[in-house]
């Protein structure tokens, strides 16, 4: 029996991608692994410090969602996620505020920022130029990931749908909510998560329990925060590439490009998606 196999511009653009990124796996390796030196050092906060921040983030999102569920009932929507149009922009407020905030913060307990998130260590090109290969060569670890998983899902007949986000890029039909997703994906994102995660987390649990266990916390709790479960495995071992983009380099810079890289990435599948249903 004959079976047809169509080669679509998806498909060769994902083999394009797989091999540059194991010539950036080759890369990493040889430029790093013979003297491995890892390159975050402690930093001028610690554990109680994280504690605060996160529940202080914590509180802020809690209150936000409450006030999302006010305004559903009071306009009398069934779900909240009938109020994109007005969530995702809040959204976005909410983390440069919080974003603005941090930064208020270090300027009061007089911490230099640029040497706190490693902006010194090398160029901003060079940490860009570092954080598009770590990029690359995260995609085919994490793209196995994500096959292994769709076809676990298939196997089980466990249809649990794509993350809210997602959905919305693939179904509206509104310009603004386009754009203002992404601004989102492309920049907010990528500053605001990696700012939290690798640049004020990270080296706080560092301090205390080490490289692999902060790293391995770190990155859980990143691929937790995403809300959803077949996405759990693939966004954990992304996140293990972005602490190693930020140890390696030293640089906050490389984690926040291969972050906005890897979304600008998933975007222009989505929009293939949505021009070829």
């Amino acid at each position: 029996m004959h079976i047809a196999f169509k080669i679509t511009p998806l498909i060769i653009a994902g083999t394009i991608i797989v091999l540059l990124g194991l010539i950036c796996d080759g890369i990493i390796i040889a430029r790093f692994l013979p003297a491995t030196q890892f390159r975050v050092g402690p930093k001028p906060w610690g554990l109680r410090a994280l504690a605060v921040g996160v529940l202080l983030l914590t509180g802020l999102f809690v209150v936000a969602n409450l006030c999302y569920a006010l305004i559903a009932a009071l306009l009398h929507h069934k779900h909240i996620s009938q109020l994109t149009g007005i969530i995702l922009p809040v959204e976005m407020l909410l983390r440069i505020v919080a974003l603005a905030c941090g930064a208020v913060y270090f300027r009061r307990q007089r911490f230099d920022i640029r040497q706190a998130l490693g902006l010194d260590t090398i160029t901003v090109g060079a940490a860009a130029g570092w954080g598009v290969i770590f990029c690359l060569a995260s995609l085919p670890p994490v793209g196995v990931i994500m096959f292994a998983t769709d076809a676990f899902c298939r196997l089980f007949h466990i249809n649990v749908g794509d993350q809210p986000i997602i959905d919305l890029f693939l179904k509206t039909n509104s310009s603004f909510l386009l754009i203002v997703l992404l601004l989102f994906a492309l920049s907010v994102a990528p500053v605001f998560e990696e700012c939290l995660f690798r640049g004020f987390a990270y080296p706080a649990l560092k301090q205390r329990y080490g490289f692999w266990p902060a790293l391995l916390m770190v990155s859980g709790v990143f691929a937790l925060s995403h809300l959803h479960a077949p996405s759990f495995l693939p966004l954990f071992i992304f996140a293990i590439g972005l602490g190693l983009a930020y140890e390696l380099t030293g640089s906050l810079i490389a984690p926040i490009t291969m972050h906005a890289l890897f979304n600008a990435t998933m975007i222009v599948q989505l929009f293939y998606q949505r021009s070829h249903p």
